[in-house]
């Protein structure tokens, strides 16, 4: 009876530790969940003061008042809020110290957007234009301490967890030794939980999303999971007890070197074809496995990047056509008015060379009327429709008309094309024009003795083809299909390397189509198939 009371006794005491234990875990939890919710806010919102310096220059540059209100009170608002909390003195520092004193200049930019939006001060537009870069910078020192402080805070609350953590698992080696030691079978039956839970852990790095690498104390590969197969192209048996982690990603001594290796970084990686890629790639360590000196998880992001890109040009594009638009609204009516002048003059006179010159003004007023017309059209968004394929090129010559003219280039067209198509007459503009300005930035790059331009359109029973030919010296890329690619721009001045590539997407996604390149004769071909 004493017996079995003592027993009682200790495994009541044992659970009564245990579920202690578990409730301050919980709480500590559910704190560190809610500083965690409050860090998270405050990092939004020291990071959306970012966004909205961009966006009060943005609606400043092109006088969206309205939306410029919004925004300057938006911005007040997080300052007033960030400022108001307790604040670190780090952030003191940052906000309030001589060296930064960010309160003050977002005061200063605060106030000559607000002078900006009501008087349309051209000082404090000017003001708000050149600080608004140097204010970003400030700010993003702002998020970084945020970020850091909600780093720190959750360490703090993850080493508590630790501790309990340690604490239960001791109150547990207390009972297992004082309570379940007789029974055998407990102890294999734990002993079988450790082998599945290797087994599990194996399994969730295997079906990561992410490339995890591990490497030991001499830089070898210890661990490579099938999507680092995937992404770095090398096999198990290729990788595993060897030192090739910096095969695949060059400048891993650099960065394990640096100040940043605690942080996320973006950096270049190689695969087996020797086809170089952005990665995101982190640091840390296996824990209590001796045998791993670091773990390396790894992210490819070449998708992540194009989609900026492409977001980037079509924001870009977006604004160009905006600036036509303004244009156009500001020259109608000078040049009507010029219009009415030669008009007016050819009543009054009756002189033969002055009618003869109002003439040509009038020619000339009506060209550059068409001109506007033709770029309007061209930067309008529209819907898709059945159209031919001859509006689309027409209207992409239109656009480059001067532009082949000043350059000389030799203009052929053999255009015989009665079927039309369903799709975006702007966009099959927009991929001829890109090929065609392809082909004379390398006519001036390469300085072509007689240049010439082809522009073939024929039908077949399953397709409308339509080739773009040129004399330009060829394609050097190997293989030519390999300009498709993103990023594989050879131009020497500054371009994004995704002309091609969306063209091929569009043809593709649009269309149903394809587009295929060669070289030909002294030059490169572009033929693209539309089905009918």
């Amino acid at each position: 009876m004493f017996e079995s009371l003592s027993f009682t006794k200790r495994y009541v005491l044992a659970l009564t530790i245990i579920a202690f234990l578990s409730l301050l875990a919980f709480f500590n939890l559910s704190k560190l969940l809610s500083i965690q919710s409050n860090d998270a806010k405050l990092v939004n919102m020291s990071g959306n003061q970012k966004i909205i310096t961009r966006e009060i220059a943005f609606f400043a540059i092109y006088y969206k008042i309205d939306k410029l209100k919004v925004k300057i009170k938006e911005m007040e608002e997080n300052h007033k809020t960030l400022t108001s909390l307790e604040l670190s003195d780090e952030l003191k520092n940052v906000y309030y110290g001589e060296k930064i004193y960010l309160d003050k200049k977002v005061r200063e930019y605060l106030f000559h957007a607000k002078r900006f939006y009501e008087n349309r001060d051209g000082r404090s537009q000017n003001y708000v234009l050149k600080n608004s870069e140097s204010l970003l910078l400030d700010l993003e020192k702002a998020v970084v301490v945020y970020l850091k402080e909600a780093q720190e805070n959750t360490r703090k609350l993850q080493r508590v967890e630790t501790f309990i953590l340690i604490s239960t698992l001791i109150t547990l080696l207390f009972e297992a030794l004082f309570i379940f030691m007789p029974a055998n079978r407990k102890i294999n039956k734990r002993t079988n939980d450790l082998i599945m839970e290797k087994e599990f852990s194996n399994a969730v790095i295997e079906s990561s999303t992410n490339a995890i690498i591990t490497l030991d104390s001499n830089f070898k590969i210890r661990t490579f999971n099938k999507e680092a197969q995937n992404i770095f192209k090398y096999t198990k048996d290729e990788m595993l007890n060897k030192s090739e982690f910096e095969k695949i990603v060059p400048n891993i001594y650099e960065i394990l070197n640096s100040k940043n290796i605690k942080n996320v970084q973006e950096v270049e990686a190689v695969n087996k074809n020797l086809e170089r890629f952005p990665i995101r790639i982190s640091f840390g360590t296996s824990g209590e496995n001796k045998d791993i000196a670091i773990v390396a998880n790894i992210q490819d992001i070449s998708k992540e990047k194009l989609n900026d890109k492409i977001l980037e040009q079509q924001s870009k594009f977006a604004a160009l056509g905006e600036m036509i638009a303004i244009i156009a609204h500001q020259w109608r009516q000078p040049l009507a008015q010029l219009s009415f002048n030669c008009m007016y003059i050819r009543k009054k006179t009756k002189d033969e060379e002055i009618l003869k010159e109002a003439v040509v003004n009038e020619e000339i007023i009506q060209f550059m009327s068409e001109t506007i017309t033709n770029f309007q059209d061209f930067y309008k968004k529209t819907e898709n429709t059945v159209f031919n394929p001859i509006i689309s090129i027409e209207q992409a010559l239109k656009i480059v008309d001067s532009i082949l003219r000043l350059n000389e280039v030799t203009l052929i067209k053999e255009i015989d094309s009665q079927i039309k198509i369903y799709g975006n007459s702007n966009s099959l503009a927009h991929i001829v024009l890109s090929i065609i300005q392809n082909s004379i930035d390398i006519i001036k790059l390469n300085k072509i003795e007689n240049p010439i331009l082809q522009i073939t359109l024929k039908d077949t029973k399953e397709h409308i083809i339509l080739c773009i030919k040129d004399n330009a010296g060829g394609i050097k890329i190997e293989p030519i299909s390999d300009i498709f690619k993103p990023f594989n721009t050879k131009k020497e001045k500054s371009s994004t390397g995704i002309g091609l590539y969306m063209s091929k997407m569009i043809i593709k996604n649009q269309f149903k189509g394809c587009i295929e390149a060669k070289n030909v004769e002294n030059g490169a071909e572009f033929t693209i198939f539309l089905p009918h």
